[in-house]
């Protein structure tokens, strides 16, 4: 993939608690910027273990308690609405994601799929409240849902995650700007400084 000073490759879940925690401050730098970011919707089952990562339900309880903590205490920091333990997570990921692939801009709709996951426990797997969703951010629900659930979508979302991992990607969210992968919501001040340092 070209490098760009001006493109920004964000690799994220549809369903990644970090990434909805970075969502608003990453979208603010991107307009502080104006730089055009090229979304990458991944599938967690296939990126972790290839990279040395375990899914969620397979973490020892050590892990999983203090990733609550964790996201209680960016939850205060930052002064954001998050259900800690939704209803439907672990959530599959793929059709949401071939959503995101087939949306000529995304930049309204990922946001708004993180939200329905960890604010109003929403399933991202379910094609009526994804073509709500849709609808909800100006975009035509229904024709989206036609156009994105194919053969071709489902194997281009698997083809994304294949290609992160060749990049360096092994976890959500990641940015990688002029060829420099920044993993974690909490990297987003060293990417604001790159971005400075590029303007």
């Amino acid at each position: 993939m070209p490098i760009s000073s001006n493109i920004i490759d964000y690799y994220f879940s549809v369903s990644s608690s970090w990434s909805y925690i970075g969502s608003e401050r990453f979208q603010s730098l991107v307009d502080t910027h104006n730089v055009s970011v090229r979304y990458h919707p991944l599938l967690s089952p296939d990126l972790f273990p290839a990279t040395g990562g375990l899914l969620l339900n397979d973490r020892a309880q050590h892990r999983k308690d203090y990733r609550i903590t964790e996201l209680k205490r960016w939850r205060d920091h930052l002064g954001i609405e998050i259900q800690l333990e939704p209803k439907y997570f672990p959530v599959p990921e793929t059709i949401a994601s071939q959503m995101v692939l087939a949306c000529e801009d995304p930049s309204a709709l990922t946001p708004a799929l993180l939200r329905a996951v960890w604010k109003e426990d929403r399933d991202v797997s379910d094609l009526k409240t994804l073509a709500e969703i849709a609808n909800t951010v100006g975009l035509n629900g229904p024709a989206l849902i036609a156009k994105s659930q194919t053969n071709a979508y489902a194997q281009a979302v698997k083809d994304e995650t294949q290609a992160a991992i060749a990049a360096g990607v092994f976890g959500y969210p990641s940015y990688v700007y002029n060829g420099e992968l920044f993993w974690g919501q909490d990297r987003l001040d060293f990417l604001d400084r790159a971005l400075k340092k590029n303007a």
